[in-house]
C-alpha cells in the first residue's frame, strides 16, 4: 500500500517556521553563556573572599601579637610607648608576619594599643592555692585595646582587626612596677 500526500499536506504555508530552529539554538546558547558566566563569577568572588579571611585573621593575630607585647614590656619595666604618644595610646608596634615573602604577600602589620590602664590594685600571685610572698611577687590586671591594620602603599587600612582584652599577668616585682593608669 503506497501512501501519497495530498494536496492539503503540500499546500500549507512553511514561511513562518523559517529559522525558527536557529533562534532556539541562539537562546538555547545564550542561556548557556549566561551560566558559565555566573559560574566564573562565583569562582572569582569566592576566591577573593578566601583571601580577605586569610588577611582579616592575619591582622587579627598581629592584633592579640600586640596586645601580648605590651604586656611583655610592662612585665620588663617599660611602658613601650611611641614618641609623642598620649596618655591613651600606650604604644605602636610594626609587626610582621614572614619577613621571606615578597610584595603585597608579606603582611606587615601597624599595632596601636590604646585604653591601658589598670583595672585593680595588684593582688598576690597564687601557685597551687597558696599565696606566694606579697609584695614580693604580684599579680598585675590590665584591661588594654590593641588595633591592627595592613596598610599598602599609600592605602590606609585594608585589614583591620582589633582586640579589647582584660588581662591578669604575673610574676611581677616591686622593681618591675611601672605605672599604668588606673581605669577603677
Amino acid at each position: 500500500m503506497l501512501i501519497q500526500p495530498t494536496t492539503a499536506d503540500t499546500d500549507r504555508d512553511r514561511s513562518s517556521e523559517r529559522g525558527a530552529a536557529l533562534i532556539m539554538a541562539l537562546m538555547v546558547s545564550l542561556v548557556l553563556v549566561f551560566l558559565g558566566m555566573g559560574l566564573l563569577l562565583q569562582t572569582s568572588l569566592g576566591l577573593q573572599a578566601a583571601g580577605t579571611d586569610r588577611w582579616v585573621t592575619k591582622a587579627l593575630y598581629a592584633a592579640d601579637a600586640g596586645a601580648m607585647m605590651q604586656i611583655q614590656m610592662i612585665q620588663l619595666g617599660a611602658l613601650g610607648a611611641a614618641p609623642g604618644a598620649t596618655g591613651t595610646q600606650v604604644g605602636t608596634f610594626i609587626l610582621e608576619d614572614d619577613p621571606g615573602l615578597q610584595g603585597m604577600l608579606k603582611g606587615q602589620f601597624s599595632v596601636t594599643i590604646s585604653n591601658f590602664c589598670e583595672l585593680q590594685p595588684a593582688t598576690p600571685v597564687i601557685a597551687n592555692g597558696v599565696p606566694s610572698s606579697f609584695p614580693e611577687f604580684q599579680t598585675r590586671h590590665f584591661h588594654l585595646r590593641s588595633e591592627a591594620s595592613r596598610d599598602i602603599g599609600g592605602l590606609m587600612g585594608l585589614t583591620r582587626a582589633a582586640v579589647e582584652a582584660d588581662v591578669s599577668s604575673f610574676p611581677f616585682m616591686e622593681d618591675q612596677f611601672v605605672p599604668v593608669r588606673l581605669c577603677y
